[in-house]
């Protein structure tokens, strides 16, 4: 996910002026024939080939586990006991994510007033890594609804400015319902524990959870019947469970319903807190499929379409998705694991291609070639790659916070927060067009 701060000052003295989110979208954004989904699988005349089966999925994400360093966890092999420095470990690596290690106080906001001192030592004090047990077995929990991972124990947002309620410091990402979660330890008050999921590590509001034995949460971990969520975002009838797309729900019966619903189950607690597996029907509709689409290039590209318009949720906030979790979304409907940040998912990559070093007409020529489908890095950000247009343009959709422009000594920084269809002439702070900040091409 992308953040885009402030630009400094330096000794050539600039205005920064801020531009109107539908004003910026609209100088921004493609909206004609090249904004659906058809435009683009009609010039892919081969990607509705199945380029992966189920055992080259099995491949695939074995080969992105290996190269994520620890960014995808397999959580069944997950050990049961774990000890006071590997939770140390992990507790203060999330901390490092934030910048909060460090004793001084961050120029951030709070509630609308500055960041205390105070506020920032309890936060961090909550954490109890001078409390932490010299060993103990970890805990095995589901969530029961969209839930919030935060990088520090603490429910109130922190912001650059105090007036944003968009950008908030200590948010990791958002978790899908019924996710399975390893649980380490909890916070001093009680109110939050420190988990990992699938692809990422931090704090969770415990009433988020419902606490089960090993057995019944490995029916989460590893499912042998279930759907995927593949609309964008879906909201399960009477449990009420908000999904977003590649989530996966435990179906009861591996065939439809006589009434042609799937039967479903989500995780629940009951009033002592012990975990019940509500028995729900959902519609067999165009927002599930019962395992993962075929994994073709169209669909990929059919499924990013699915966001299109929708607002960008920096770490899941707004109900929604930022950069990352929009191509970690889309990839996961597909069958495909890749990790939740932009810099682990360029590393993890099975195939890639560096355009470090080259310049723009060596870039356009890589390009060209790439297959749909494929995802563009830069520092910060990813797109998924559609193809080059009738004009042999490249073009992207992705989900934008903001971009820059610069005229008659005026930096204007334009916020845009849409999954929007661009091609790769927007600027960056530092008047850099995209196309020539992108690291590498990744695809598999």
């Amino acid at each position: 996910m992308i953040k885009i701060f402030l630009l400094m000052l330096t000794a050539t003295t600039f205005v920064m002026i801020f531009a109107s989110p539908s004003i910026a979208q609209a100088a921004v954004a493609i909206n004609d024939q090249r904004a659906t989904a058809d435009y683009w699988t009609k010039k892919n005349s081969s990607g509705d080939n199945v380029f992966a089966t189920a055992a080259d999925l099995e491949m695939i994400n074995l080969q992105i586990r290996q190269k994520s360093s620890g960014a995808i966890v397999d959580l069944a092999k997950y050990p049961e006991k774990v000890y006071k420095q590997w939770t140390e470990n992990k507790i203060t690596a999330t901390m490092t994510l934030g910048g909060y290690q460090k004793a001084e106080v961050p120029a951030l906001f709070k509630n609308g007033t500055a960041l205390t001192e105070f506020s920032y030592t309890q936060a961090k004090k909550n954490c109890g890594l001078d409390e932490l047990p010299a060993a103990c077995e970890v805990r095995y929990a589901l969530t029961t609804g969209r839930a919030n991972l935060r990088l520090l124990p603490e429910e109130a947002g922190w912001f650059e400015e105090a007036t944003d309620t968009h950008y908030d410091d200590l948010q990791a990402t958002a978790i899908d319902p019924s996710e399975p979660l390893i649980v380490l330890v909890d916070s001093l008050d009680k109110q939050f524990v420190f988990v990992e999921s699938r692809t990422y590590a931090g704090w969770i509001k415990t009433s988020a959870l419902v606490f089960t034995d090993r057995a019944t949460w490995l029916k989460y971990v590893a499912p042998q019947n279930y759907l995927t969520v593949i609309a964008s975002r879906k909201t399960i009838p009477h449990g009420k469970a908000y999904f977003q797309m590649g989530s996966k729900v435990l179906l009861r019966a591996a065939d439809l319903q006589k009434d042609g619903s799937w039967a479903i189950c989500l995780p629940a607690a009951d009033a002592n807190g012990t975990v019940v597996e509500q028995g729900l029907n959902t519609p067999n509709d165009n927002g599930v499929v019962k395992g993962v689409l075929p994994c073709t290039e169209n669909n990929i590209i059919r499924q990013a379409f699915r966001f299109l318009g929708e607002e960008y949720g920096w770490g899941g906030l707004d109900n929604s998705v930022d950069c990352s979790a929009f191509v970690q979304d889309v990839y996961r409907s597909v069958g495909i694991e890749i990790p939740r940040d932009t810099k682990k998912q360029e590393k993890s990559m099975p195939r890639s291609i560096s355009l470090n070093g080259m310049n723009r007409e060596q870039r356009l020529e890589i390009l060209r070639k790439t297959k749909p489908g494929s995802l563009l890095f830069v520092p910060g950000h990813v797109m998924i790659y559609l193809g080059t247009d009738d004009k042999n343009e490249p073009i992207v959709i992705h989900s934008l916070s903001s971009y820059f422009t610069f005229e008659d000594g005026k930096t204007v920084k334009h916020y845009v927060r849409k999954i929007l269809v661009s091609d790769l002439h927007f600027t960056n702070r530092n008047n850099v067009e995209m196309i020539d900040r992108i690291t590498s091409i990744g695809n598999f």
